[in-house]
């Protein structure tokens, strides 16, 4: 017996395959089912005597309980018919090359972009290399500078102090 999953499958595929099969497929069914009403005399007249749709849905119920295993029976028939049975492991089929072919394009687009990111992280790492070197140059040279400048300054400073010096010396004497 199909499990639920390999019918949906089934009809997944077969909608994939042309909406025709699904249409035959539903109207068989469908037409099975009206088979089953317009044929059981009791039942139709049941129901053109059901006050109500809620009575009308219990009547039905009540006589696909009783009709079930009949109704059942000849659905698995048909699920079970050559015919199906050949399209379901033509769609099988289809559904693995198709899984293989979409896990083969996945695995292609997972390397590409493996690749892509391997190149990125090397260029940001020459990149933040070149401009940790240039960080390093500027410090340098302005390091160089407030060197030059603080001496000069110092230089001034005691220039002029040596000069006060000489100054407050002369005075003196």
């Amino acid at each position: 017996m199909l499990e639920a999953r390999q019918v949906a499958l089934f009809f997944s595929l077969m909608y994939n395959q042309g909406m025709k099969k699904l249409s035959l497929l539903l109207g068989t069914l469908g037409g099975a089912t009206a088979g089953y009403l317009f044929s059981n005399k009791k039942l139709r007249d049941q129901l053109t005597n059901a006050k109500d749709a809620e009575e009308a849905a219990r009547i039905l119920g009540k006589h696909l309980q009783k009709d079930g295993k009949k109704l059942g029976k000849q659905i698995q028939e048909f699920v079970e018919s050559e015919d199906v049975q050949q399209n379901f492991t033509k769609a099988k089929k289809y559904a693995k090359e198709t899984l293989d072919e979409a896990q083969a394009q996945l695995g292609g687009a997972v390397d590409e972009k493996t690749t892509k990111a391997k190149k990125a992280v090397k260029k940001a790492t020459k990149t933040a290399g070149t401009k940790a070197k240039k960080a390093v140059k500027k410090t340098k040279t302005k390091a160089k500078k407030t060197v030059k400048k603080t001496a000069k300054k110092a230089k001034k400073s005691a220039n002029s102090a040596a000069r006060r010096m000489k100054t407050k010396v002369r005075k003196l004497s």
